[in-house]
């Protein structure tokens, strides 16, 4: 029975989540032969100031520079 767990920011809409459920459980049926009544998809939404990417609040509003950063230097 596979089981998967996505953890990501909240979606704008819930047709987001439900396309990205049926997609995580197609792909999982396809790669292990599953039956689609034994896989369960459950998705966690997290608010971006829970959220760090090398260390950097997803918030921050230079997220998308700051979390590749490499050294504390950048």
């Amino acid at each position: 029975m596979p089981f998967v767990h996505i953890t990501t920011w909240p979606a704008k809409d819930e047709s987001e989540i439900t396309g990205m459920q049926e997609d995580i459980t197609l792909a999982v049926h396809k790669y292990t032969g599953a039956p689609l009544d034994k896989i369960s998809v459950v998705i966690t939404e997290i608010e971006p100031s829970r959220w760090a990417d090398a260390g950097v609040p997803g918030n921050h509003k230079e997220f998308p520079e700051k979390s590749r950063r490499k050294s504390y230097e950048e």
